[in-house]
């Protein structure tokens, strides 16, 4: 038992050192290690959402709901792609749970949908409407860092704060202004 506890930790401990080319261990080794290890960490650039706006209007005084949409822009610059989201719903201006008085998606609204790309999102959380939290999903084909034909889908959860812009009895506009988000990458499939 012993000898065989030895022999796995003499090929745990040679694995885990770096190739010699001729007994520098140090110097240029090292940095060959380095390399590897830098090359091996996925450096993930934020998702930028732009031109974000929520809009909520009655028909008129006597509507008890608001008709509302969600609108931005997705850039995913990790893939060099882009696409313009939008989800439609009913909200009766004060109800922050999924039911009769806000019936925003539970399900992912699929933004853009191509081969081998895919753009969704969806409400996680509802406070208002300048404050909420979404989940963000992009599957694509990504050769820089993955061999084909894997597809790797990133995910993002980021909080939300618009500013407001309009309000009267009968309508309320909510925007980002001309504050890009990042959202930043919480995840990775592949």
């Amino acid at each position: 038992m012993q000898f065989l506890l030895a022999i796995t930790l003499a090929i745990r401990s040679t694995l885990a050192l770096p190739l010699s080319t001729g007994g520098n261990v140090r110097g240029r080794d090292e940095n060959a290690a380095d390399e590897l290890w830098e090359l091996s960490q996925f450096h993930l650039h934020p998702f930028n959402l732009t031109h974000m706006c929520i809009e909520c209007d009655k028909g008129g005084n006597e509507d008890s709901s608001f008709g509302c949409s969600i609108e931005f822009d997705w850039e995913d610059p990790n893939a060099d792609d882009s696409c313009t989201c939008r989800e439609d719903w009913e909200w009766d201006g004060v109800t922050t749970t999924i039911g009769p008085g806000n019936n925003h998606s539970t399900d992912y609204v699929v933004c853009k949908n191509e081969r081998n790309k895919l753009f969704q999102f969806k409400f996680v959380e509802f406070v208002d409407l300048s404050n909420f939290s979404l989940s963000l999903t992009h599957l694509y084909k990504d050769t820089k860092n993955f061999p084909a034909p894997t597809m790797a889908n990133m995910f993002s959860q980021p909080n939300i704060t618009l500013q407001l812009i309009t309000e009267s009895s009968t309508s309320m506009t909510y925007s980002s202004a001309d504050n890009p988000i990042k959202a930043n990458i919480t995840g990775m499939t592949i």
